[in-house]
């Protein structure tokens, strides 16, 4: 009886260890068979200023390397908003402001009549435990951290296709989850863009 106490013991230590040094790798892990939906704001106009605005959600274009991620955003002389992405071109929909004589990006578009754009959002059912992480320019320090992912997906009527993925962090602290956020960290950011 005793063995088998000192055994489940040891079973329990390794397991905390586990989740402690391996937590993200889990996490990571088991958000590419499931994750918690959650609700997001409808696609009826978006906001270009160095990354998208969709309602109040911020989108950066930086990646996980922590460098912009290799597209850019520009107005065609039909006056739609393009974006360009791995030698690819996707139209996204007419520009609605003018452009800025001083060179500002902002560009604010809506979709083409007809387009169909939805943006999905998933967090992960497995946070993981940060207890040793101290943050000193704050009062209270995350005890748990999960990701959330976004998926923007944008048809035309004529076939054209444009995903995008990004992947953010969450904090969990004093008491509550708060936004996700781009870290900096090498593993928050736009992870991919696809143009069919």
């Amino acid at each position: 009886m005793r063995l088998v106490v000192i055994r489940w013991g040891v079973a329990a230590i390794a397991l905390a260890v586990a989740c402690l040094y391996l937590g993200r790798r889990l996490t990571l892990l088991l958000d590419r068979l499931l994750l918690a939906r959650i609700r997001t704001p409808t696609v009826d106009r978006v906001l270009y200023d160095g990354g998208l605005r969709i309602g109040e959600l911020d989108l950066t274009f930086g990646a996980t390397n922590n460098l912009r991620y290799p597209l850019e955003l520009c107005t065609d002389a039909s006056f739609h908003v393009v974006l360009e992405a791995g030698g690819k071109n996707f139209t996204l929909g007419p520009r609605l402001n003018p452009i800025d004589p001083k060179g500002r990006v902002e560009t604010d578009f809506k979709p083409d009549p007809g387009d169909e754009v939805t943006l999905k959002a998933g967090q992960s059912w497995l946070p993981w435990p940060t207890p040793f992480e101290y943050q000193f320019m704050s009062a209270h320090s995350p005890r748990w951290k999960r990701y959330v992912y976004y998926s923007l997906l944008w048809k035309k009527r004529n076939g054209a296709r444009l995903g995008m993925r990004w992947r953010y962090q969450q904090d969990y602290t004093a008491g509550e989850w708060g936004r996700p956020l781009m870290m900096w960290n090498g593993q928050t950011g736009l992870l991919r863009v696809e143009i069919q």
